[in-house]
């Protein structure tokens, strides 16, 4: 049957303007991204974002949720008479602020909304201005969305007294997410919901997730190293019978505490044994009665939470996430200085630093095709070989007579980029600053903090003097890259007497550390500013506002340092990840064969550290294969990353016990490439891996590289998807990387 011109036209209109959902759940069509503002009795707002819709109002002084859904649908009004009077007695705030230990739930008035579109990064900003009628406090309530499903909210929180007064508790975003009957019948006698959450927060343990069935009862999980940590403030929440998820996360970067509650509910037409809710809190925390002193008159901005909402499975969540860390959390790329390929010096010469060693690295690094070199910790201060205890004094040390800047210059005729690390935060036991400014020092109840190792942020004159001093030496060495890390971890924190409230002072310190970095980012834009904190220390998306790469850990060996990266890419992609191929950790030369050492890195972002004494002494055949593996990536595989979607076929594994297999899966976005590292991580179980890809187009052919085997084969998807490959491993710490293009 022939259909007439018009008729054709038509339908092709139709069918062109029909969103085409992608691989991560988002649609192809311009972003969604709306509030609608009611002013009625109770007043509220709907937000939409992506197809997240969430829904909440002000009722009898409480600002509640209404509803969340996760398919862009509307509740009508006639579902929800009566609903809020039905939830009154539950504790479903949508933020929580305490003020001298006060809890102002309950206590708020409506005043305005406003509605406004921003740029740079694009979005819908909505913000609610409530007033407390207990306290002189109010609060805005600042909720950002970008088009996917996920938004950003936090609180502005000024004092309108005349007297000063503290923030003792607050959660930017909480309240209930899930209100669910009649699970039952979909899920019989398990656990409604289930949370997963860092199991670990101690160094060298990042990326370990562990879940928790709930019904009833709290889960709840703190940082407390003084620093977001190496676990991460962050939850996933799974409604087993409604498969939905979502996700919190803090951007905060000092201690965090979070509750995750499920309770047994019962309205009246529901059988109170069928019901459950799942509730949430997720804010700051402190040792100390008070989070944040307020002056009168002053506003205090509060930590993001980030909340996501899908349908759908782990992948597309962690895919849903990624999306938005790349494209709302970090900082744009900086133009014409895209760094690859690192190496840096730590590995033959720690605590030897001289300027013809640092050559000689530099001559190894240019020679495997690195593009960018970094002279790490050892480079300053009055004692050699003692780099923790010269922290602070950011001048070279005599060991360098000509300073830094011979070297620079001789990377830089390398055709590299140049960086420099620094610790700013902390001050060594020799170094000349403490010695001039021992009031600098942070102090709890009057005595040092971390060994007296932590400068005191929440000092105004510290901070200008920490922003000066990042300033004086980008300017100095002319810095394309910048490396910070943050070796202390001060527990509790600092206090002081402040306005005659105890005021713990991380606070501050987080405010005064995020504010060096955005002036930095405005004075030096072509610079590339790198994070550390210990390794992993710091991964919050706060602190990854700032950076635009970070270290992933200061674990490297196998296997668990393949575990790290398989459970942090759940929260940022890997092409951000820096993970070592090098000496500097001992026993990291022995974990393997060298093709796992090397797939490892190039599943992440690579640096090169103790490659070789000197450039003769670098084996020729281990000096081929890296410059091969550095040729793959960039050429190959970080084209694929850099914006791809991330497939875990071994989402959670036990970090510290034996699992046979981490496998790895970067599809792009068209499905035309993927490329997946298999990992065998422990000698028990099946030598076989049975590798079933996501990441291709079942319509489609495809040749399949296995690229340490050095075989290839062509196959269709469609015997992909009933097959899969089988990838043969005899021996524990071995991979292989398979790539595949479409024909």
């Amino acid at each position: 049957m022939k259909l007439g011109t018009s008729r054709l036209l038509y339908l092709t209109a139709c069918l062109t303007v029909l969103p085409v959902t992608l691989a991560n759940g988002q649609a192809s069509t311009a972003p969604v991204e709306n509030a609608v503002i009611r002013t009625e009795m109770n007043p509220g707002v709907r937000f939409t974002s992506g197809l997240m819709v969430c829904d909440e109002e002000l009722y009898q002084g409480r600002w509640v949720n209404r509803y969340w859904t996760s398919t862009g649908q509307i509740k009508p009004d006639f579902h929800l008479e009566g609903q809020s009077q039905q939830r009154s007695g539950l504790q479903g705030d949508s933020f929580q602020l305490g003020i001298e230990g006060q809890n102002l739930a309950g206590s708020w008035k409506w005043i305005r909304a406003e509605q406004k579109h921003q740029t740079n990064p694009d979005g819908e900003l909505v913000t609610i201005e409530l007033q407390s009628t207990v306290r002189p406090i109010t609060v805005k309530l600042n909720t950002l969305m970008h088009g996917e499903s996920v938004m950003v909210r936090w609180l502005d929180i000024t004092n309108t007294g005349t007297k000063p007064t503290a923030i003792t508790s607050v959660s930017p975003w909480s309240g209930m997410l899930w209100e669910t009957a009649g699970y039952k019948e979909r899920v019989g006698n398990e656990a409604p919901f289930e949370i997963a959450t860092a199991k670990y927060e101690e160094w060298g343990h990042e990326g370990a997730w562990e879940f928790h069935p709930v019904e009833s009862g709290t889960v709840a999980v703190s940082g407390t190293r003084g620093k977001s940590g190496w676990g991460h403030p962050t939850f996933f929440a799974h409604n087993q019978a409604t498969g939905e998820w979502f996700v919190a996360s803090l951007a905060w970067s000092g201690n965090w505490t979070m509750h995750v509650t499920g309770a047994q509910g019962k309205r009246a037409d529901e059988d109170a044994a069928d019901a459950a809710r799942l509730f949430f809190d997720l804010g700051p925390s402190a040792a100390d009665p008070v989070l944040r002193v307020l002056e009168p008159g002053e506003t205090v901005r509060s930590p993001e939470t980030h909340l996501l909402l899908v349908h759908g499975d782990l992948d597309q969540v962690i895919q849903t996430l990624h999306s938005h860390v790349r494209r709302f959390v970090l900082p744009a790329p900086v133009p014409g200085r895209r760094s690859l390929v690192e190496a840096n010096h730590r590995g033959y010469i720690v605590d030897h630093e001289s300027e013809a060693g640092l050559k000689r690295e530099v001559d190894i690094a240019a020679s495997i095709g690195a593009d960018t070199f970094v002279i790490d910790a050892g480079w300053y201060g009055p004692e050699p070989n003692n780099w923790a205890k010269n922290v602070g004094d950011w001048h070279a040390g005599a060991w360098l007579p000509n300073d830094v800047n011979p070297v620079r210059n001789y990377a830089k005729e390398k055709g590299m980029l140049f960086g420099l690390w620094v610790e700013i935060e902390s001050v060594g036991s020799a170094a000349n600053l403490r010695k001039e400014h021992p009031d600098w020092i942070l102090t709890r109840n009057g005595m040092p903090v971390a060994n007296g190792r932590q400068l005191d942020f929440a000092n105004p004159e510290v901070a200008a003097w920490a922003e000066s001093e990042i300033s004086r030496i980008i300017t100095k060495y002319d810095l394309d890259l910048f490396r910070i890390d943050y070796n202390n971890s001060v527990e509790e924190g600092g206090n002081r007497i402040k306005d005659g409230f105890l005021e713990n002072t991380q606070w501050r310190h987080v405010e005064a550390l995020y504010a060096i970095f955005d002036h930095l980012h405005k004075k030096f834009p072509n610079v590339i500013f790198q994070n550390c904190a210990g390794g992993g220390g710091r991964l919050d998306y706060g602190i990854m506002q700032r950076f635009q790469n970070t270290e992933l850990s200061d674990w490297l060996r196998a296997p668990r340092g393949l575990k790290i990266l398989n459970g942090m890419t759940w929260l940022l992609p890997p092409e951000i990840l820096l993970r070592t191929f090098g000496t500097e950790s001992g026993g990291l030369e022995e974990d393997g064969d060298l093709n796992l050492q090397l797939d490892t890195v190039m599943m992440s972002r690579p640096i090169f550290r103790g490659i070789s004494p000197t450039l003769p002494e670098l084996d020729p055949l281990l000096g081929a294969r890296i410059r091969e593996g550095v040729d793959l990536y960039k050429q190959l595989v970080l084209p694929i990353m850099a914006n791809g979607l991330v497939y875990h076929h071994t989402p959670v594994l036990p970090m510290m016990d034996p699992s046979p297999w981490v496998v790895l899966e970067y599809g792009s976005p068209d499905k035309r490439k993927d490329v997946t590292g298999v990992f065998r991580t422990s000698q028990f179980g099946d030598s076989t891996y049975k590798f079933m890809p996501r990441g291709i187009d079942f319509s489609k052919s495809y040749t399949i590289h296995f690229q340490n085997s050095g075989q290839a084969v062509e196959m269709t998807g469609a015997q992909l998807l009933q097959n899969g490959i089988p990838v043969r491993l005899e021996d524990n710490l071995t991979s292989e990387l398979i790539l595949m293009e479409q024909k």
